[in-house]
């Protein structure tokens, strides 16, 4: 059985066309734009703080987890620190694409953005708290 060349591109080409309409029809709502801004703002955040707690590090291992009932969980390379900005950009992107499928639910698009949202807070949050263990 040959494998038709011609029909696997036109299939590749018409999904992509598929998913750009998704993509426009779900950013067209003005809400999603304001939640995309700001998870973008956020994410960047994280990343500009993950870059400036690696660039003041003196040593090449850094305190990657802290708790307080046990002290230090988790020592690490000091480039590891870019997987918390990295996982909030991962959420954002996995959620955005799980909702092209439910572009009618608003009530499913404000709550898996929200959770978003929360998600990369908490990973700042996360982000700055490495930084005081390891700074302060």
């Amino acid at each position: 059985m040959a494998i038709n060349s011609h029909k696997i591109l036109d299939y590749i080409y018409l999904s992509r066309e598929q998913l750009a309409q998704a993509v426009l029809a779900l950013v067209s709502l003005a809400f999603v734009r304001i939640y995309l801004l700001f998870l973008l703002a956020l994410n960047a955040i994280n990343w500009l703080l993950a870059f400036y707690v690696n660039n003041n590090v003196s040593q090449n291992l850094v305190v990657l987890h802290y708790n307080v009932n046990l002290g230090v969980n988790l020592i690490g390379d000091a480039k590891d620190i870019y997987i918390i900005p990295t996982l909030g950009l991962t959420f954002v992107v996995i959620n955005f694409l799980l909702l092209l499928n439910f572009r009618k639910n608003k009530f499913l698009i404000h709550l898996v953005l929200g959770f978003s949202l929360l998600i990369n807070l908490f990973l700042i949050i996360s982000t700055a708290a490495l930084y005081l263990v390891n700074f302060r």
